[in-house]
């Protein structure tokens, strides 16, 4: 189990020190805010933006300048409560790069 909460720890941790490259808000504040987000909940636009679906009718879009590339190959998001608003959005290298 200590492991196990270890590695978690160190994964979140590369999120650290990223922050939106348009409203500059930090990505992670340290309460395990970011995570991996399914493919099939992001659906890639034209021109390199994505719909993020995170509730049946939630969608939020987002424009191809807040996209962060991801440090391996999974999308991710970093949200805030209590209304998860997306603080940043981080796309696989070929999806980020559109």
């Amino acid at each position: 189990m200590k492991l196990f909460l270890i590695a978690l720890a160190v994964a979140h941790s590369w999120y650290t020190g990223y922050h939106d490259p348009v409203t500059g808000y930090e990505c992670c504040d340290d309460k395990k805010d970011c995570r991996v987000i399914s493919p099939r909940y992001v659906e890639p636009l034209p021109g390199g933006g994505f719909n993020i679906r995170t509730g049946s009718k939630t969608r939020y879009f987002i424009p191809r300048n807040r996209v962060i590339e991801s440090e391996d190959s999974q999308y991710h998001i970093c949200t805030s409560p209590p209304h998860l608003t997306i603080r940043c959005f981080f796309a696989p290298h070929t999806e980020a790069s559109r």
